[in-house]
């Protein structure tokens, strides 16, 4: 049903089979995924991806549904991923058992969708990691941003998922009622795969959140560098600062005043103080690069080894 066209929710209505906890999950407005199994039949909606003519594409709907034993019933308000690909398969001449069956190959089709896309964020941490590892963390940056905004998407999506397809196995089994243990099963087989995919995302989660350590932590190396070089460059203009304030007073008797050359003595003290101040940096050690072979400390030369004697 085309939720889109205004003839859709009277016919839902019309339909005998369906029970009205049915009827509200087909037409009735939702803001989660859920699913129930009330007078022997399954209804509920599932948050799936939108189809277009290139494929599945980020946005999400929701697609209804009310099952029994005999029919199935979807509704929607766009073209679902998992409605499409299971067309596909009927029409390649699959055989679908049973309206359990076609849910069962509509389900796995959203868990199918969810784990490529988990894929494509798993190969996206890939690539900012690399960046990382070059250097090149500034364009890490967004990479990394939009890979976690993806996998936390994907993370809400699947855990609903799994809690919603969890509900199934806990349906009172009735030993002569054979649609309970088709839904069981059904069930325990669908939430082991979604379950296996919310491990997939929680590892993408965990290692999202080193990623972006690890970035951080380049990214304030690159700072306190930027910074050591701007505190060193400072360091050494100030003493020249100091002598063009010093002769830039207006007072009388102020050193080579009256001198033909006095800017050239002036320019030579603010070299002068800034040589001083870069040799006593450099006695000091604030110069001296931490990581040079030759400020490492040297351990004792290795003994000499004697020689054979024949």
């Amino acid at each position: 049903m085309d939720l889109t066209d205004v003839r859709a929710r009277p016919l839902i209505g019309q339909i005998a089979a369906l029970s009205e906890n049915a009827r509200e999950a087909l037409c009735e407005p939702l803001d989660h995924q859920y699913l129930e199994y009330a007078e022997g039949l399954v209804s509920g909606a599932l948050l799936d991806h939108e189809r277009t003519l290139l494929g599945p594409t980020s946005r999400t709907d929701y697609l209804r549904f009310a099952i029994g034993q005999t029919f199935i019933v979807t509704a929607r308000r766009r073209p679902m991923s998992s409605v499409e690909s299971a067309r596909n398969m009927i029409g390649r001449g699959i055989a679908v058992e049973s309206p359990l069956a076609l849910f069962e190959v509509m389900a796995t089709d959203v868990v199918d969708e969810l784990s490529r896309m988990s894929n494509d964020v798993g190969t996206a941490f890939d690539r900012a990691e690399d960046l990382i590892i070059d250097g090149r963390c500034r364009k890490a940056r967004p990479l990394l941003g939009a890979g976690r905004r993806d996998a936390v998407r994907l993370s809400r999506h699947v855990g609903g998922l799994v809690s919603t397809l969890a509900r199934l196995e806990d349906i009172e089994d009735d030993p002569e009622d054979p649609t309970d243990n088709e839904l069981r099963k059904m069930a325990s087989r669908l939430v082991q795969h979604t379950e296996s995919l919310g491990r997939d995302m929680q590892s993408l989660q965990d290692r999202a959140r080193l990623l972006q350590d690890e970035l951080n932590a380049m990214l304030n190396l690159e700072t306190n560098d930027r910074l050591y070089v701007l505190t060193v460059v400072t360091t050494l203009l100030l003493p020249a600062t100091f002598v063009t304030g010093f002769f830039g007073m207006n007072l009388k008797n102020l050193p080579f005043s009256e001198s033909e050359e006095g800017t050239v003595y002036a320019t030579l003290i603010c070299i002068l103080a800034a040589g001083i101040v870069l040799v006593l940096m450099r006695r000091w050690g604030l110069t001296s690069d931490a990581d040079s072979e030759e400020s490492r400390p040297r351990g004792p030369a290795p003994a000499s080894r004697p020689a054979d004697e024949n």
